[in-house]
């Protein structure tokens, strides 16, 4: 159970860690794939899509519709992965006062 009295007697190491975890959360950085790796998606800690790589022999198949769904797909689960990392690393300093994100 959380003791909000000491929580509050480190409210200054607990903004120290936060700010941290801020810093490491903007260095994030995964990748989410389709299409047997045919495309590429690189999503980053602001929830940003930094890239996309289409195989140029996908491109060539002129199958728009396709593509299309490989490019949702890898960026949907770029986009999961980021979200996973940062709940990861948001839940290492507060676990130590019992707060689960």
């Amino acid at each position: 159970m959380m003791n909000p009295f000491e929580l509050l007697k480190n409210m200054n190491e607990i903004k120290g860690q936060v700010e941290a975890t801020k810093a490491k959360i903007a260095t994030i950085r995964c990748t989410g794939y389709a299409g047997g790796n045919m495309v590429e998606a690189v999503a980053n800690g602001k929830i940003e899509i930094e890239s996309i790589k289409i195989d140029p022999e996908l491109v060539k198949s002129q199958n728009a519709e396709f593509i299309q769904v490989m490019v949702t797909s890898a960026v949907n689960t770029a986009l999961k992965n980021v979200m996973d990392r940062i709940k990861e690393e948001a839940q290492q300093p507060l676990s130590q006062y019992g707060i689960n994100v």
